[in-house]
């Protein structure tokens, strides 16, 4: 039972497309914000590429350098826009690129004067009054945030230490290009962090209290294509065929959790990465199996959940995380990430983040947050 809806136009193919996709949007369009990874990305083949689909229209260039955008660093790139007056933002880059893309969408023509006042608008949610709400395309080069796809992004405030997110039905992409050569380039540690992020998307997705029939099966598709292509596409990352299967993987599990949202091992993702700087796909990751084991009797149809991970009972699903984590050169242990029993106390307490933690089959309490967490330190 349940319902499904996701309204972004999605292309699986060569950016070049994007030319047409221009042309769907209404009214036409005069001036455009692109926001990629920075570098050399403009020297690139996609770059040039992509740069070439935007002749003819007014175009502002920010590039992006940072991982995990805070509420300063999204204050700084909405100044750079205030007296731009752009039509459409097209975001090509990982999960902080579309991220980044999605709020300043949301963000257009507000009267914002400094990072105390964005705190405001975002806490509550003042954006969704916003008249001037423009489109954005989303154009991901890693598999794993499924941002492309999600009508929420993460914004961090760590002067405050907490995790804040712009969400609104509205701000789903008008169209996402999944382009699988895009990710060629990764490396192995980027590779590996944001396939884990799209497993957990997919797998908390299927067990979520908003998990329904339509959302099961993305969810079930995604494990199967990640879990089956993680380790060789690790070793052959040139090959666009391992590339697709894992973009599609992550492509899927965005599709899932884009209508359940994320659960526990989200939720205690956010301050692992807060107070112990872990990666995202490595936080959310690590106590996978441990809250699995917790939520497995209250799972719907859980020798599905089995059989797409290729185990014949759930006690496998650490070793083969623990697995992964090794190919991936991360340790599936707490202390090695510098943890000692008073950060693992401040975790616990900061792990039950609303609308993730409360979206988990199996309420969890402060106690045992703590220990799942001693249980891999």
């Amino acid at each position: 039972m349940g319902n499904y809806y996701n309204p972004v136009k999605i292309k699986i193919a060569a950016i070049d497309v994007i030319e047409d996709v221009f042309n769907t949007i209404n009214p036409p369009l005069k001036n455009i914000v692109l926001l990629h990874r920075g570098g050399n990305f403009l020297e690139t083949e996609a770059g040039r590429t992509l740069y070439k689909g935007l002749e003819g229209y007014g175009v502002k260039q920010l590039a992006v350098n940072i991982s995990n955008p805070d509420v300063e660093d999204l204050f700084h790139y909405y100044k750079q826009l205030e007296s731009f007056d752009y039509h459409c933002i097209v975001g090509i880059g990982g999960g902080s690129v579309l991220d980044l893309s999605k709020s300043l969408a949301a963000l257009k023509n507000m009267k914002i004067d400094s990072t105390s006042t964005l705190r405001s608008v975002i806490k509550q949610k003042l954006y969704i009054e916003n008249q001037n709400l423009v489109p954005w395309i989303g154009i991901p080069t890693t598999s794993g945030t499924g941002s492309e796809v999600t009508c929420w992004a993460t914004i961090w405030d760590r002067a405050n230490g907490l995790k804040l997110s712009v969400d609104w039905e509205k701000l789903y992409a008008h169209t996402a290009i999944i382009d699988p050569t895009l990710t060629a380039s990764l490396p192995k540690e980027l590779t590996a962090a944001t396939a884990l992020d799209a497993l957990c998307h997919a797998t908390e997705a299927y067990w979520s209290k908003s998990s329904n029939e339509i959302s099961r099966i993305y969810s079930l598709e995604a494990i199967n294509r990640i879990v089956n292509h993680f380790e060789s596409v690790l070793n052959h990352p040139n090959d666009i065929t391992l590339r697709k299967e894992i973009a599609l993987g992550s492509l899927y599990g965005g599709l899932a959790f884009s209508n359940t949202r994320t659960t526990a091992c989200h939720s205690i993702s956010y301050p692992l990465t807060l107070e112990l700087g872990m990666v995202h796909g490595i936080a959310a990751s690590i106590t996978l199996a441990k809250v699995m084991e917790i939520n497995f009797d209250s799972i719907i149809e859980n020798d599905k959940l089995l059989q797409a991970f290729g185990v014949s009972g759930v006690s496998e699903i650490q070793e083969l995380i623990e697995h992964f984590h090794q190919l991936s050169g991360f340790s599936s242990k707490l202390r090695d990430y510098e943890a000692n029993e008073e950060i693992i106390e401040k975790i616990a307490n900061n792990a039950f983040t609303k609308g993730r933690m409360d979206n988990n089959p199996v309420a969890l309490t402060k106690e045992d947050v703590t220990q799942i967490l001693l249980s891999i330190y």
